[in-house]
């Protein structure tokens, strides 16, 4: 997969008691809502569209799950829930760019990748207010922001987000003679100051020694320092500036470490494979909803995996979803009221549990069961105190305007046109980038 659907190949959460309390959205039919849209029972059918996994519904093997439409459905028997599940996220806004260009009632609520949003919020008409269905709701500054438009709308309610640490293979570290204890690999690596340079220096060392990748590819270290970038491609004047200095200082300073490299295509059966190969990569830029990914690839069973607490650069937050309510929705009150109900602290904490999707509301990140939270797979790691550390770190929330991933796509591009095909130089692929993004203007 390209750089662009790193940030978007994944995402997913979970937990909820069937019966857990519910906030004060609680509602029978609202009004305005289509009688046209009850089922056979007589119940009012909200239609949902997910990717990958939200954490959502009942859990199975292959989809860890809260089943929080058991739960929203006993509370509201008036109503019953139809999740759809696209594979990933470009399938998902595949169909929702569909429906909302054509006006179709195909759902009632979708989940919005953090790549949609800025097309969302472009057409603020076609999408309800949530304002004051989300009332008892609370969200990092920075995730409300994103699903505001200019003019103060709130049509997405904040879902997960993606604080990032770095994840390592512990016993292939160990072969190489570094450091295991996930305290001394954070320091090793340049603990509160790491840099892009400290992480580099310690992947050289590791490389020269055992003759492995360091990371996986170039596109997931590009993942993470774009995020550190308030603007990286655009100026919120609309200045284009993706081939200024700073970005050209991170691709020179990222392409001259081609050997740490494995020259990995994201998502690709080889990049899966990796995961537990012995000769796989020792490290990864690692957002909490990938820990996921890591588990499904190596097999529950597999001892090696450990997370450090840090991130190189600085704070880095990778994906992240809101919910939405299109205007088209026949339902549009009760899919309103199921939202606010989804993304609220109990529900987020839910989903965490189940499917390791981040909260984004500070109320939830307090939760004694997110902060508390350990996982086994990853050595006992007290994975819900690091990410929300990793959270805290973030300082830096990127502009993205309406050419912003357009623009990433093609910078994923040429990475990938060095590191993984290996068709052009590093300058060679540059000035494509260059001419690409002339095009695109």
């Amino acid at each position: 997969m390209s750089v662009s659907r790193i940030v978007i190949a994944k995402k997913v959460l979970a937990s909820l008691a069937a019966g857990a309390a519910v906030i004060g959205f609680a509602g029978c039919g609202g009004s305005g809502d289509s009688a046209s849209s009850a089922n056979s029972d007589g119940k009012v059918v909200i239609k949902v569209q997910t990717f990958n996994n939200f954490g959502y519904g009942k859990s199975t093997a292959e989809r860890p799950g809260a089943d929080l439409w058991a739960a929203y459905e006993k509370e509201h028997p008036n109503v019953k829930i139809e999740e759809t599940v696209a594979s990933g996220s470009d399938d998902a806004r595949s169909a929702f760019n569909t429906a909302i260009s054509s006006g179709s009632d195909a759902y009632d609520v979708y989940a919005a990748d953090i790549a949609w949003m800025p097309s969302i919020l472009a057409m603020p008409d076609k999408f309800v207010d949530l304002s004051s269905y989300v009332k008892g709701n609370d969200w990092i500054d920075w995730k409300t922001e994103g699903g505001t438009t200019e003019s103060g709308k709130l049509i997405g309610a904040g879902n997960d987000i993606g604080p990032t640490a770095v994840c390592y293979r512990s016993d292939l570290f160990a072969k190489a003679g570094l450091p295991t204890d996930r305290d001394e690999v954070a320091k090793m690596l340049g603990g509160d100051s790491a840099s892009w340079d400290t992480y580099f220096k310690a992947g050289e060392e590791y490389t020269k020694k055992t003759g492995l990748p360091w990371y996986d590819a170039m596109g997931g270290i590009w993942g993470t320092m774009k995020t550190q970038i308030k603007e990286a491609y655009v100026k919120k004047d609309g200045t284009v500036v993706a081939t200024d200095g700073t970005v050209k200082n991170l691709y020179d300073q990222l392409t001259a470490t081609s050997d740490m490299s494995a020259h990995l295509n994201q998502w690709s059966d080889d990049w899966n494979a990796s995961f537990k190969s012995d000769s796989g990569f020792a490290t990864i830029m690692c957002p909490a909803w990938l820990v996921n990914n890591i588990k499904g690839n190596s097999g529950e069973d597999f001892k090696g995996w450990d997370i450090a607490d840090v991130t190189p650069g600085g704070g880095s937050n990778q994906g992240g979803s809101w919910l939405v309510v299109p205007e088209t929705s026949k339902v549009k009150t009760e899919a309103a009221k199921l939202v606010a109900w989804l993304t609220a602290p109990d529900q987020q904490v839910a989903t965490f549990k189940a499917a390791a999707q981040f909260p984004s509301s500070p109320t939830a990140l307090k939760n004694s069961e997110v902060t508390d939270k350990v996982d086994s797979f990853l050595n006992n790691a007290p994975t819900g105190k690091i990410y929300a550390n990793r959270a805290d770190a973030v300082k830096v929330i990127p502009y993205t305007g309406s050419q912003y991933y357009d623009i990433d796509s093609k910078l994923g591009d040429a990475l990938g046109r060095v590191d993984v095909t290996k068709e052009q130089s590093a300058s060679q692929s540059w000035q494509q980038f260059v001419n690409d993004v002339k095009a695109l203007s």
